[in-house]
Parts: structure tokens; sequence; C-alpha cells
């Protein structure tokens, strides 16, 4: 049973109408137009503890979220943001990567990457290529986590499969949290999840979707990680949730690397909604101790095997 502030929460956001957002292609493309003139969320402040550094690459912001005072090397993450590919960071994702800074000890690299409708698939996935291409000079390859949230998960899926198939050393692992695998959202049970969905809906979804793709069917592997091939892919840990239109697809895909054999930790949200861990709400206290966890047990190659919880 979901806890009284996940109750509250879904009170909040059905109060605040949070879903009319992706409620039509009309009311998407509206939102993107004001979050344009707003812009993203400001990174957290340094401080004693913090260290926050930024730098541009091919004219987008790339940040690096660090221990002010490290007392190891501390541990890479790349870490790709959510917001169906249309919409930028939010304080929810900086307050999230703050956490885990402070918690584990790593470095986190947060690339702003560019959104749809203004950049596609195929410009966005070379430009965080290109970011982790850097990363990976002044790392081990196979040293570095991958994560990301909805559209993030999604992203951080198709890079690591773009990768695999350019011959480069795996990730680490990815930790992918409610990830959006399959843009045009084909399961036929979202349709009844959708309408107990208070963040989501399926018309704009699928028309963030379709603008992130351009010129690419749907069902591009880079457009829809889901399509892919699941073999030879990092150690995952997949957090869904049971009140996201975009559950059925997710499971599905972990399924496919479970029957591929490939090494997944699945946590399953029962009654939450989407991109929980990082939300204000009780049940994301165990999920981020679950992400600390296997931060500190593949950093020190112990946990590689993972059990497939359905």
């Amino acid at each position: 049973m979901p806890s009284l502030g996940h109750h509250a929460l879904v009170f909040l956001l059905h109060a605040l109408r949070r879903r009319r957002v992706y409620a039509s292609a009309q009311g998407l493309r509206r939102g993107i137009a004001q979050v344009r003139r707003t812009g993203s969320a400001a990174p957290p402040a340094a401080g004693t503890v913090l260290s926050v550094q930024r730098r541009e690459m091919a004219g987008h912001p790339v940040f690096t979220l660090a221990p002010a005072r490290p007392t190891q090397a501390p541990h890479p993450v790349l870490y790709l943001h959510g917001g169906g590919y249309v919409r930028p960071i939010t304080p929810q994702h900086w307050g999230f990567l703050a956490w885990l800074v402070h918690t584990t000890g790593c470095e986190v690299t947060v690339p702003l990457y560019p959104l749809a409708p203004e950049s596609t698939c195929t410009d966005t996935l070379a430009w965080v290529h290109a970011v982790h291409a850097q990363l990976a000079t002044q790392h081990a390859p196979e040293a570095i986590h991958l994560m990301g949230d909805s559209a993030g998960g999604g992203l951080a899926l198709a890079l690591a499969q773009n990768l695999r198939d350019a011959g480069q050393p795996p990730a680490a692992q990815m930790v992918l949290i409610t990830p959006w695998v399959d843009v045009a959202v084909p399961h036929p049970a979202a349709v009844h999840t959708a309408r107990r969905d208070p963040m989501l809906a399926l018309a704009g979804v699928r028309e963030a979707g379709r603008l992130y793709a351009g010129a690419l069917p749907l069902d591009h592997p880079a457009v829809s990680p889901a399509w892919g091939d699941v073999a030879g892919l990092p150690p995952m840990t997949v957090f869904v949730a049971t009140r996201d239109l975009l559950v059925h697809d997710a499971l599905a895909f972990a399924e496919r690397v479970q029957q591929a054999g490939g090494a997944l930790e699945l946590h399953r949200g029962e009654g939450l909604v989407h991109v929980w861990p990082l939300l204000p709400v009780p049940e994301a206290r165990a999920a981020r101790a679950a992400i600390a966890r296997r931060l500190a047990q593949l950093r020190s190659g112990a946990g590689r095997e993972m059990l497939f919880n359905k």
C-alpha cells in the first residue's frame, strides 16, 4: 500500500492538474513554449559540501557535481534527466543528484542535452555520445555508471546500445528510473493505466516522442531502445511504478533482458507514480538506499550478478 505521503502527493498532483501538460498535443506544445521562456532549473549552489562546475559542449551546458572535499577518488556517474525529451531539468532532479553526491561520494556529470523539437534523436544521441567520450578520457569507460529517469532513462539505454554497437567498453552499470523505453507507448494496458496516472497522459507523451524521433521511425532503436538488441548490455537496476503509463513497456523490456540472460534488478513500486525515487515521498528512501547500495557494490567489484524480481 502506498504511504499517506504518497497519497498526499497524488492529491496535490491532481489539484495542480499536473498531467494537463501531456493531456494533448496542443497542450504539450504550449508547455514547451512556456519552459523555453523560463529555462532550466539552476543547479544547487556550491559550498563546503558540494562542488559544482559548468562547461560548454557545442553550445550546451554540462555540469559536474562532486564532493567539495572528496576522501577518495569519486566514481563517475553520467546522469541524463527526464522531461519527455522536450522539457528541461527540474529542481527535483538537482535535489536527487545533490543527495547522490552527498551519500555516495560520486562525481555526477549532468549534460543538459539539446531538446526536441529544436533537436531530434539523431543529433541529441550523438551529442550525448560525445559527452560520454569526453568523460571516458578522464575515467576508465568501464567504470562509468549510466543513470537516467523517464526519457533520460531511455536515452541512457540508447547510449549503452550505441556504445556496445561501436565496440566500446560497457559501462559499470545502468540505473534506470521509470524509463521511457518505447516512445509510442504501444502496450494495450497503457490505456487503462493512463486513467490512474496523475502525471502523464498518452496524447502528449506520444506527441513528445514523435517530436523527438524527427525523421526516424518511432520503433528505431535509437528512438525507442526497447526495440534494440538487449545482449551485451551492462548490469541494470530498474525502477518502475504501477501507476505510471510507461510501466508496461518497461516491464516487457526487463523481461526480455532476463530471457537473454542479462543481469537486472527490478524494483516495482506498487501503486506508485512516475519517477517516485526522485519525489518527496517515504517510498523514495528505500529506492535511494538501493541505488546507493548498487553504486557501492559495483565500485567494490561485488554484486554484478543480480536477481530478476517480478
